[in-house]
């Protein structure tokens, strides 16, 4: 059987333009690792300033977070990018490892049963994990990663933790 250049070509194109974002931009990259290397307190700051450039109207009072929200700027950031970004943190793994608890995604570490609707869970609070998580997803989301690119870079980003939890159940 004879496969014609013109059979292959737009395959060929289609895998070259599915590539990751950073391969045809680096400066995509760049901010992408920039942020994966951020502290906390970096994350924090960054956060913010996104979600009040994204949502400037945004009356956040309008939420009805309970007061355990505001316990630092971090939690509070990650709880608002939960109530604006659900998809987002829905189609991310907690790494945590709260599925015991009955999570199933990072959602549910701010929102009861990962359902919008202002159920707020309070295990976020207490878990850098999770609202790290969240602030370094909605970052990346909009530093022009897309959904599977993120998952990839959580994975990286917190591979120590699967493995030193796969020890365990090893033992």
């Amino acid at each position: 059987m004879k496969i014609h250049i013109s059979t292959v070509l737009p395959i060929l194109l289609l895998i070259y333009s599915s590539t990751t974002a950073w391969a045809a931009n680096p400066s995509v990259k760049d901010e992408v690792d920039r942020i994966a290397h951020m502290d906390i307190p970096a994350l924090t700051e960054e956060s913010l300033a996104l979600l009040e450039e994204k949502y400037p109207a945004e009356d956040w009072e309008s939420h009805d977070f309970p007061n355990f929200v505001y316990t630092s700027d971090a939690v509070e950031a990650g709880y608002r990018i939960a109530v604006k970004e659900p998809e987002l943190l829905r189609a991310v793994p907690c790494y945590c490892f709260c599925e015991a608890m009955g999570h199933k995604n990072l959602l549910h570490c701010f929102l009861k049963e990962g359902a919008t609707g202002g159920r707020y869970d309070d295990h976020a609070v207490g878990c850098n994990i999770c609202y790290g998580q969240a602030m370094l997803a909605f970052l990346w989301k909009n530093a022009g990663l897309g959904e599977q690119e993120i998952l990839d870079r959580m994975e990286k980003r917190f591979e120590s933790l699967v493995r030193q939890r796969e020890q365990k159940t090893d033992h």
